[in-house]
């Protein structure tokens, strides 16, 4: 299947062959001279504009120093090289780890493309006799770009995926409250990927702590509808194969009228109307004695 690149660099290819057969450019002013042979004037001057948008980016100097710098390496290669319809391994690496490191410092998309396509610009300033050349160049460039964003975008979904998951795993914790008791305050709205998340996180957490009971807490719940009060009930259920109790506490007047109005039993199930009052319930099975501080 051909991607964008493909075609775009296919099309540099096919560019290049014509520049090579009809060059009139003179000697030391062609765009792969400038890159090989005036690389540090290209690079100052690439950095010029580059540092603007690295500031606004909140993006070290050195960094984008050194990262222009092995860029131009790659792009003398690319240029030097035999016409190809795809871009060389070692640019294309190279581009995906700029992408990635701009992506993991909260950069934008359009900043992560001005970093490539404003190369062309500077090579029009100091090129600007092959017409040819800077065909080819633009060809080879807007390639880069299409790939770099690509790179991007797959970085970033990694990052916001990875984010996602750390958040419900804080969301879901699973408090020692005494020796063989165990607290899971719910907040927020319980889905069914949540809801997954929060009875393997209790399951395994029995399982480590050898806990008789667990006291699940939904006084922050906004709403119960019968999706949640089944979310619950298995839950129960499943701590309950593995010998342990589980205690729902929380329910406010509010929820507790919407659960009966929608017909939602949790009869089955121990209840009670305070976190404190449901361990005190634990308390009570564990043969322990609870006494008011006077």
């Amino acid at each position: 299947m051909t991607t964008p690149v493909h075609r775009i660099v296919a099309m540099a290819a096919q560019d290049g062959h014509a520049a090579g057969a009809s060059s009139a450019t003179p000697p030391g002013h062609s765009v792969r001279d400038v890159v090989e042979l005036h690389r540090a004037e290209l690079q100052a001057n690439w950095l010029d504009q580059l540092r603007r948008e690295a500031a606004a980016a909140r993006i070290p100097a050195r960094m984008v120093e050194e990262l222009s710098g092995r860029l131009l390496e790659e792009v003398a290669t690319a240029l030097a090289a035999p016409p190809s319809t795809a871009l060389p391994a070692s640019l294309r690496d190279l581009l995906a780890a700029i992408s990635a490191t701009f992506a993991e410092r909260g950069t934008t998309p359009a900043q992560t493309a001005t970093f490539v396509f404003s190369l062309k610009h500077v090579l029009g300033e100091l090129a600007p006799e092959d017409a040819a050349g800077m065909l080819v160049a633009h060809r080879l460039i807007d390639a880069m770009g299409l790939f770099s964003m690509d790179a991007f975008i797959a970085r970033r979904e990694q990052i916001i995926l990875a984010q996602s998951r750390e958040l419900l795993e804080l969301s879901v914790p699973v408090v020692p409250l005494w020796e063989g008791i165990l607290s899971l305050p719910v907040i927020g709205t319980l889905d069914s990927g949540r809801a997954q998340a929060i009875t393997e996180k209790l399951l395994t957490e029995i399982a480590r702590t050898s806990s008789r009971f667990a006291v699940i807490d939904i006084s922050g719940v906004p709403d119960v509808d019968t999706q949640t009060a089944q979310h619950l009930a298995k839950t129960v259920a499943a701590a309950r194969l593995m010998g342990a109790e589980c205690v729902i506490t929380g329910i406010r007047p509010t929820i507790a009228q919407v659960m009966v109005t929608l017909g939602i039993d949790l009869s089955a199930v121990e209840t009670r109307f305070s976190l404190a009052e449901g361990l005190r319930h634990c308390f009570g099975r564990l043969g322990l004695t609870v006494q008011r501080q006077r």
